[in-house]
C-alpha cells in the first residue's frame, strides 16, 4: 500500500512540474466537459436524494418521537442544501436537531453535526460552543478533536488547532490529512500543504467511495490553481466529475480558470449560467459581477451586483455572504465597516481583519486601518486578499517598501484574484514608482470551501 502511495504521489509531483509550465495557452476545452453541463446529472441527484428523506419523513409520521428518524432526516436535510443550495433545508436541519437536543441533551452525534452545520452557516460562535460541547463528551476523541479543530482554524486560533492535531496524528486517515493540510495552507505552507493532500486523494481513492474522491479531487483542483498549476487544476477538476457529474464546485472552478486564465468570458459566462439556472445562490451573480466589470459592461456588473446583494441579505443565509457584501464596491463604507467588525467578532481570523482594515481604509481611517494590519494581518496569513488590501494602506500610509512586498505578494497571485484586481495591483505598482495614480479597486473574491 505504502509503495502505491508514495509511487502515485511522486506520478502527481511530475504532472504537477509538466502542468506548471503551461500557462500562457488556453486551457478549457468545452468537449472535456460538456456532458456535464446537463441537468439529467443534477436531476439524478437531487431525486435520490429526495427519495430517501421522503422516506424517512414516512418513517417519522409512523412514530413522531424516534430521534434516530429525526437526525437521520437532519442529516438528509443538510445534504439537500450542499446540493441544492436550498437555505431552508440547513435551517430544517438545524430545527431538528435542535428539537433532539432539547429533549435529549449532550447526545456526542447531534452536537457535532450542530457544530457542522453552525461551520457551514458560519455562525463560528455558535460552532465553536458545539464543537466545545462535543470534546467535552469525552466521546470519540479523534473526531471530537479534529472537529475542534476546524473551528480553531476558521477562529485563527491557530496553535489550539496544532496541538489537537499533534494530539490525534494519523497519516494514515483520511480525516486527520485533511485537517492537516487547512493547517499547513493557513501557515502558508502551499507546497507541503498540497503533498499532503495528494496523499489524502490516493487514500480517498483506494477507499472506492465516490464520494469521497470526488470531494478530494475538486479541493485538490482548488490547491492546485492556488500554486498557479493552472493546467493540472483544470485537469484535476475534470477527474472529480467523473466520480460526481453534479460537482457544481468543479464546473465554477473550471468557469473561473475560462474566466481568469484563459479570458474567455463567453465562455464562463455560459457555464455560471448553466449553474445558476439549476443551483441559484448568490455566489454566481457575485462571478458574473466581476466578469462584467472585466468586460466593462457597467449595466450587467450593476444589475449582478444587485442580484447578488439581494439574495445574500435574504435572513436565511445569516453570516455566510457577510465577508462578500463587505467586499461589494456597492455596500456603503459605514455598512461595509459594521459588516467587517461583525464578522471578526466571529471569526478572530486574520483574513477578517484584514478586511476590517480594509474597511476602515474606506471610511478614510488610515491610521486604525494601519494598526489593524500590524496587530493582525502582517506576517500571519499569506492569503492575496489579505496582501492586496495590505499593500494598498500600507502605500496610503508612505510605507512604500512595504507596500511594494505586498503587493508583488499579491501580483503572484494573479490567477485567484482575478484580471480586474490584477490590473489594479498593476496600477498601484506603478503609482509606487512614481507612473500614475489609482482609485480605490474593485477587486474580487473567490468563493469559500
Amino acid at each position: 500500500m505504502k509503495k502505491i502511495l508514495i509511487a502515485t504521489t511522486i506520478a502527481f509531483g511530475i504532472l504537477g512540474t509538466i502542468f506548471c509550465l503551461s500557462r500562457n495557452t488556453p486551457i478549457v476545452n468545452c468537449a472535456d466537459y460538456e456532458t456535464y453541463l446537463n441537468q439529467t446529472h443534477f436531476a439524478k441527484a437531487t431525486k435520490k436524494i429526495a427519495g430517501q428523506i421522503n422516506f424517512w419523513e414516512n418513517k417519522i409520521l409512523a412514530d413522531p418521537e424516534n430521534f434516530v428518524y429525526q437526525k437521520k432526516l437532519a442529516g438528509l436535510f443538510a445534504a439537500d442544501f450542499k446540493l441544492t443550495g436550498n437555505v431552508q433545508q440547513l435551517l430544517r436541519s438545524d430545527s431538528l436537531l435542535q428539537l433532539i437536543n432539547t429533549r435529549i441533551p449532550n447526545q456526542h452525534g447531534v452536537l457535532y453535526m450542530l457544530a457542522t452545520n453552525a461551520i457551514t452557516r458560519h455562525a463560528f460562535l455558535e460552532a465553536d460552543a458545539y464543537s466545545r460541547q462535543v470534546y467535552q463528551t469525552g466521546e470519540k476523541k479523534f473526531l471530537s478533536s479534529l472537529l475542534r479543530t476546524d473551528v480553531c482554524l476558521e477562529r485563527g486560533n491557530f496553535q489550539d488547532a496544532e496541538y489537537l492535531l499533534s494530539d490525534v496524528a494519523s497519516d494514515s486517515h483520511f480525516d486527520y490529512l485533511i485537517r492537516k493540510v487547512k493547517a499547513l495552507d493557513q501557515q502558508g505552507n502551499l507546497s507541503e500543504a498540497i503533498r499532503i493532500m495528494e496523499k489524502a486523494t490516493q487514500l480517498a481513492q483506494s477507499s472506492g467511495s465516490e464520494q469521497l474522491q470526488n470531494w478530494s479531487l475538486s479541493n485538490l483542483a482548488d490547491m492546485y490553481g492556488h500554486n498557479g498549476c493552472i493546467n493540472q487544476s483544470y485537469q484535476t477538476y475534470l477527474q472529480a466529475l467523473k466520480h460526481n457529474p453534479a460537482d457544481f464546485h468543479a464546473l465554477k472552478g473550471i468557469a473561473w480558470i475560462a474566466y481568469a486564465h484563459d479570458k474567455n468570458s463567453s465562455e464562463a459566462k455560459r457555464i455560471l449560467g448553466f449553474l445558476k439556472a439549476l443551483h441559484p445562490v448568490p455566489d454566481y451573480d457575485f462571478l458574473l459581477t466581476e466578469i462584467a466589470k472585466f468586460e466593462k459592461d457597467t449595466v450587467a456588473a450593476l444589475n449582478h451586483s444587485l442580484a447578488f446583494a439581494s439574495e445574500a441579505r435574504l435572513p436565511g443565509y445569516g453570516n455566510m455572504y457577510r465577508r462578500y457584501l463587505c467586499a461589494l464596491e456597492s455596500t456603503p463604507p459605514k455598512l461595509a465597516l459594521a459588516m467587517a467588525k461583525a464578522d471578526v467578532a466571529e471569526r478572530p481570523h486574520p483574513v477578517s481583519y484584514a478586511f476590517l482594515a480594509w474597511s476602515m481604509y474606506r471610511n478614510g481611517n488610515t491610521s486604525a486601518a494601519l494598526n489593524i494590519l500590524k496587530k493582525h494581518v502582517l506576517q500571519q496569513t499569506e492569503e492575496p486578499h489579505a496582501a492586496f488590501f495590505a499593500g494598498v494602506i500600507l502605500l496610503k500610509t508612505g510605507q512604500k517598501e512595504g507596500a511594494e512586498t505586498y503587493l508583488e505578494q499579491a501580483s503572484e497571485a494573479a490567477f485567484e484574484l482575478g484580471p480586474t484586481t490584477a490590473s489594479e495591483i498593476g496600477g498601484y505598482l506603478s503609482e509606487l514608482h512614481g507612473k500614475t495614480t489609482v482609485t480605490v479597486p474593485l477587486f474580487s473574491l473567490l468563493s469559500e470551501q
